[in-house]
């Protein structure tokens, strides 16, 4: 029995050792996904694997970089999660990771720190009123879903009755706030883009959903995935098998050939047996036209179209000495009032101040803060230089937070730029009201493109997870899926 055991481990283990030649499979996209799947074709002994990337780095929206004398992320930052969670399950045992405990404020645009037990009390009633009800029948808004009490029968409006402290401008206020969280969850422009139906049925994982990576970065789940951790010796071959600033433009699956045919940007051609599209929604839905030889099928093409894309973005500040209490996980949140707020909109310059949900902290790394910015406020942002975005984010944090702090000037600045990077053109998926009418699903942006009954071209990404989209763990899940397709398929072969 412990032979047998012995030998159906090796042979699932070198799925193909037996075929005389390793299949040619192209990965398009050195992000979470595309590395996830060649790690796992390279462990099941697939030889002929080559990793076309975009940019000149690997990681994609995985983005660790020096800043000072610390490591940030301008990406993905922290593990959602401990249940279900692949990045957790494969970070964790190595000690790399860390549970983060925030302590929050929350201070209005009068410079006034808001009651903690009301903001504590109306956090509590903006969870509940999401997760504590049944999936609808008839589909929603997020934002629906809390102003017009469709489903649950405890609204906000029923908690103001009850509690006059909170008057009816504090009230609106607040909603805004909520509509800003929300927007920061889903990367949507406002909460009544994104279906209450998607975001009951989305699977998120238990656990601490803040779990910092110490004094390391995310980038350091690269590093797993490719065995360079915790032992470089068994590093597998795959940065020697990417090739960088290798941006594709074309992958042509036509009947009549025999391979794939894939063109670069740098006039390079490359042939496959199989090829997996790792890129964001963001750059399906720029050139899924011109990407695809023959052309996608219709429900294919409804499916990038009716999924939504969008941003949210990171500003980054560091101090000569930290001026808030450093050794505390501070979340400093902004409530803009109606006058302060139409102020900033009619600037053209400083409305994206309007779209700026927070200030935290950032672990172990005592001389940062990090502002978060979400969707609308991120494209304006984007386009503004430097010193107009200091000069506001400055004039924003007194505003805020001037009469109890001393705020200092930082001595360097750092920002993302995601949604003008045309390799991204945004952080993450969502499933908006639209997605729901023309039943638009991550499934069905999973499924592959078969030719003579088999897979040919593939799907990985966060965006293709039914369960974990917008998620690096659904991002890695989803590269090890689409590597298990091809690994089941050449065990048949056998």
């Amino acid at each position: 029995m412990f032979l047998l055991a012995i030998y159906l481990f090796l042979l699932f283990n070198c799925v193909i050792c037996n075929l005389e030649n390793s299949p040619r499979i192209v990965i398009v996209g050195a992000g979470a996904s595309g590395i996830a799947a060649a790690s796992k074709l390279y462990e099941n002994g697939f030889e002929n694997i080559l990793i076309l990337e975009a940019q000149d780095r690997i990681g994609g929206r995985i983005n660790t970089i020096q800043f000072g004398e610390y490591l940030i992320d301008l990406g993905a930052q922290w593990v959602h999660g401990q249940i279900n969670n692949v990045a957790y399950e494969l970070a964790a045992p190595l000690g790399l990771l860390e549970n983060t405990t925030w302590k929050l404020a929350l201070y209005n645009s009068a410079g006034t720190k808001i009651d903690e037990t009301i903001f504590k009390n109306t956090i509590n009633v903006f969870e509940n009123a999401l997760y504590n009800i049944s999936i609808p029948d008839i589909d929603i808004s997020v934002g629906e879903h809390y102003e017009q009490k469709y489903i649950i029968s405890i609204s906000f409006a029923e908690y103001f009755n009850d509690h006059p402290e909170i008057n009816t401008t504090l009230q609106k206020d607040l909603l805004r706030f909520f509509n800003l969280i929300e927007c920061s969850l889903s990367a949507s422009d406002t909460w009544y883009e994104p279906s209450i139906k998607a975001e009951l049925e989305y699977e998120m994982s238990e656990g601490n959903l803040s779990i910092n990576w110490k004094k390391r970065g995310y980038s350091t789940i690269l590093d797993i995935l490719m065995k360079k951790i915790p032992d470089a010796t068994k590093e597998l071959p795959i940065l020697n098998n990417t090739l960088l600033n290798s941006e594709v433009i074309n992958i042509d699956y036509t009947k009549n050939n025999d391979s794939i045919k894939i063109r670069t940007l740098n006039s390079q051609e490359y042939l496959a047996d199989h090829v997996i599209v790792t890129p964001s929604l963001g750059v399906l839905k720029a050139n899924y036209q011109s990407l695809f030889n023959p052309p996608l099928s219709e429900s294919k093409i409804t499916t990038i179209e009716g999924l939504g894309f969008g941003t949210v973005c990171k500003i980054f500040f560091q101090f000569d000495e930290p001026w808030w209490e450093y050794n505390l996980n501070w979340g400093f949140n902004f409530l803009f009032n109606e006058s302060y707020r139409n102020e900033l909109e009619n600037d053209p310059d400083k409305k994206w101040i309007t779209s700026t949900i927070s200030l935290n902290s950032v672990e172990h790394k005592p001389h940062l803060l990090l502002a978060w910015v979400t969707a609308k406020g991120c494209r304006l942002l984007e386009t503004l230089p430097d010193d107009k975005v200091l000069e506001h984010s400055m004039d924003m944090l007194h505003t805020f937070m001037g009469k109890d702090y001393n705020i200092t000037k930082p001595n360097a600045m750092i920002r993302s730029k995601w949604t003008q990077n045309k390799h991204f053109r945004g952080t993450y998926s969502f499933h908006s009201v639209e997605s729901e009418k023309v039943h638009a699903s991550a499934e069905q942006l999973s499924e592959p493109i078969i030719k003579n009954q088999l897979p040919i071209i593939l799907f990985a990404g966060e965006a293709t997870n039914k369960r974990f989209y917008s998620t690096v763990h659904g991002a890695i899940a989803s590269g090890w899926r689409e590597a298990d397709r091809l690994i089941k398929l050449y065990a048949k072969a056998l």
